[in-house]
This record gives structure tokens, C-alpha cells and sequence, in this order.
């Protein structure tokens, strides 16, 4: 982040600047269950902007082999409430819409938008 005021919107969810790391299993009912690695960074870019900008990506523990990412900007205002925009490299894009206490540190978030993009073919 750079030497510069965070907008006053932003904040309140200061807290989440960073790199976020961790470890995790997941499953699906048609898949075997799978360890793998997660990465979240939100950052600041001083623009005087009311926006956080995000990026996630997660990868297979055993291999490396990188699996999901995603990039977008979480949107505070301040009366509380939050907007989120996604998209991921799948070509899914998503707005997300919620509330978030800086107190408590807790978001809670809805999906409002889901869109699907053609499918990207290797």
C-alpha cells in the first residue's frame, strides 16, 4: 500500500489488507475429496477511490498445479453496506451485494448477479 490516506469508506475494512494464506480440503458429492492451497490479497492502490481490490487463487498441495482464481473490487460505503464484483477465469462474473460490521469484523454477503461468459477451451 502506498504513503497515502485510505479513503474513509475503506477504512473500516482495513483489516482485510494483506495476503491471506491457508490450507483446506474440499469435496464434491461426483469427486473425490482433494487438499489445496489458497491465496487472497486485498489491496489499497491510494487512489482516493472507495474500492478494495481482490484477487484469489487456489492450487492442488500434492502437485502445485494451480486450480481457481478469481479478480475484482469489494466496494464499501459508509452507511455499512458493501458491493462485490467478481469474475473468475472460468468466465463466471459475479455481483455480490451485503453488509459488513467493522466492529464485530463481519461481512455477510448475497449473490444478486451471476453471468456466465462463453467457455474458454484449451
Amino acid at each position: 500500500m502506498e504513503n497515502c490516506a485510505i479513503h474513509p469508506a475503506v477504512a473500516p475494512l482495513s483489516y482485510l489488507l494483506g495476503r491471506w494464506r491457508g490450507e483446506g480440503e474440499g469435496g464434491y458429492p461426483t469427486i473425490n475429496s482433494f487438499l489445496y492451497g489458497e491465496e487472497l490479497h486485498f489491496s489499497y492502490s491510494g487512489s482516493g477511490k472507495p474500492v478494495i481490490a481482490y484477487s484469489q487463487k487456489t492450487w492442488k498441495l500434492n502437485s502445485g498445479e494451480p486450480m481457481h482464481s478469481e479478480t475484482g473490487y469489494w466496494r464499501p460505503k459508509p452507511d455499512g453496506t458493501i458491493e462485490v464484483v467478481i469474475a473468475q477465469s472460468t468466465g463466471l462474473a459475479e455481483v455480490l451485494k451485503g453488509t459488513y460490521s467493522a466492529e464485530d469484523k463481519i461481512i455477510k454477503l448475497q449473490s444478486q448477479v451471476v453471468a456466465n461468459a462463453s467457455k474458454v477451451f484449451l
